[in-house]
């Protein structure tokens, strides 16, 4: 093998290389070549790169290169060359000595080209927008924004809304129509024949959602929970105190309820709490006693009946329980079943969970599933993991998970065979998750359908207070006051009596006294003389 021409050429390229990379040097080289050395890595690489160049570069200006191959496994290379092959770096298309990654590198005027499915079922997951132009929003599109921020170098990139099927968007990669694809795309082997997926980003799996149904539950030791604290000693305080006035009016009437100090302190309890069950209205000899009582009854009959209709409502608390537990009632009852439009999952319960084709209906919206379920046009849905999470969240008090988890692969990033993307947008995702940012965006998207959901256990927020029964309290409180001053005021008015009386009586035996002591005086004088 002559090696002088070979040299030649090499020492061409030498010169090319070792000037700055501008294409006005390169215009004025003239005809320039290579020797690369296919029995290498390197060699390899520049093979590609050469190739490349010829066609992207060096054929646009009208200049010729030569490029010649050799393998020094077969055929020893010149020692005149040996120094220089180790020295010789690749030249890569636009003029770069960096090894580029593969495939087009995107730039500002050619960015990624990234498909979106036409938005999902719910918008907190992905939203497409059409106003003024298409807009996309929502916890996929956030989270791949993060991923390509983490990557160490710079990836410009755009959205494209698409308006087919899962599959078909897919397939559009390997048509080379997108350069990758985001969205609620579940991974599926089959799209492997298109295209590769990077790790699940949410939590894999199906799950099945059906309507919920009041489960009664008994309750024991609730019988404070009718009342609240405050009403308790309000009724309580009220009780005593009616049973005192009613006690003070009629004790002078009855030996009943006269005794011991021991024996009125219990007449007077007895007395103010059975009011509560039993009318004494027979045993009342005063008027006063009666008006206090009738009020008072009137208030015991609205607290008892109050307080008897709470407790039974807080001893039967409503309860949710799934009215399916598992696949095989569905099966067994013919049931028909929802999924997503477009989504895979028609499939997945065809083949595996063995459902029939027949039972089977596909809807585009969360709210055409929850009518669905709240008419019974059918008896479950099945969704992926993270938008089932969605689903019931919004509608928490109708809709709950049941039965097991199927496997399924999750939702992933689309990009092509073998794109050198994947590892490093693989390796955002993983960081994202360490540090905690994919749990906060999936707390933010929870938190835009969250359902605020009545805690059953909380009895407090059932229990009645005096607020609502304050009028009849002052009713009763200021009829039974008023009956007590009106005995206060008779009883004074009856010792003022007594006491005039007396008074007289006490002054008529003096003036008596007097008198006849005069007359007995005058009639003992007469008799002297």
């Amino acid at each position: 093998m002559d090696t002088l021409p070979l040299l030649l050429f090499f020492l061409s390229s030498i010169l090319l290389i070792s000037q700055k990379p501008v294409a006005n040097e390169i215009t004025n080289a003239g005809a320039v070549g290579a020797i690369v050395d296919q029995s290498c890595r390197n060699g390899k690489e520049a093979k590609v790169a050469m190739d490349i160049a010829i066609k992207d570069v060096y054929h646009k200006l009208n200049h010729s290169f030569y490029l010649h191959m050799i393998n020094s496994e077969r055929s020893p290379i010149p020692s005149a060359l040996v120094p220089v092959l180790s020295l010789v770096p690749v030249l890569w298309p636009g003029f770069s000595l960096t090894t580029p990654r593969g495939g087009a590198i995107p730039t500002e005027a050619h960015p990624l080209r990234i498909g979106v499915p036409n938005g999902s079922i719910f918008e907190a997951f992905l939203t497409v927008s059409r106003e003024s132009g298409d807009s996309f929003g929502g916890y996929v599109i956030d989270l791949f924004n993060l991923a390509v921020q983490n990557l160490p170098y710079y990836l410009p990139y755009k959205f494209i809304r698409f308006n087919d099927s899962y599959d078909e968007l897919v397939q559009q990669i390997s048509l080379k129509k997108f350069d990758a694809v985001v969205g609620d795309v579940t991974i599926v082997s089959k799209r492997f024949e298109y295209a590769e997926f990077t790790q699940p980003y949410t939590q894999p799996g199906m799950v099945m959602i059906v309507p919920v149904r009041k489960l009664t539950t008994n309750k024991a030791l609730l019988f404070m929970k009718p009342f609240t604290k405050g009403m308790w000693v309000l009724t309580g305080v009220i009780t005593i105190y009616n049973g005192f006035v009613i006690w003070l009016i009629e004790r002078k009437y009855s030996s009943e309820l006269r005794g011991s100090a021991l024996d009125q302190i219990g007449t007077l309890i007895w007395l103010s709490f059975s009011t509560l069950f039993y009318l004494h209205g027979e045993k009342l000899h005063s008027n006063l006693s009666r008006m206090a009582m009738v009020v008072w009854l009137v208030v015991a009959l609205v607290l008892t009946q109050t307080y008897t209709a709470n407790l039974s409502s807080i001893l039967t608390i409503q309860k949710l329980e799934p009215t399916v537990t598992n696949i095989e009632t569905l099966q067994n009852s013919n049931s028909m079943v929802g999924c997503c439009n477009g989504s895979f999952l028609s499939t997945y319960l065809v083949d595996v969970v063995n459902f029939k084709r027949n039972n089977i209906k596909k809807y585009s919206s969360a709210n055409e599933f929850a009518e669905a379920l709240r008419t019974k046009e059918i008896a479950a849905v099945f969704l992926e993991v993270p938008l089932a999470k969605l689903f019931v969240a919004k509608y928490c008090k109708e809709f709950i998970i049941a039965g097991p988890t199927f496997k399924v692969g999750g939702f992933g990033f689309v990009f092509p065979r073998g794109s050198e993307l994947i590892p490093d947008i693989n390796k955002s995702l993983l960081n994202l998750s360490e540090t905690g940012n994919l749990r906060n965006l999936e707390n933010q998207m929870l938190e835009r359908e969250k359902c605020e959901e009545e805690d059953s256990d909380d009895q407090e927020t059932s229990s009645i207070s005096f607020t609502s029964y304050w009028v009849l309290f002052l009713v009763t409180g200021a009829t039974s006051t008023v009956a007590l001053m009106v005995y206060v005021v008779h009883c004074c008015q009856k010792l003022e009596d007594s006491f005039s009386e007396t008074t007289w009586k006490l002054m008529f035996s003096v003036i008596k006294h007097r008198v006849s002591r005069k007359v007995s005086d005058v009639e003992s004088s007469t008799n002297l003389s």
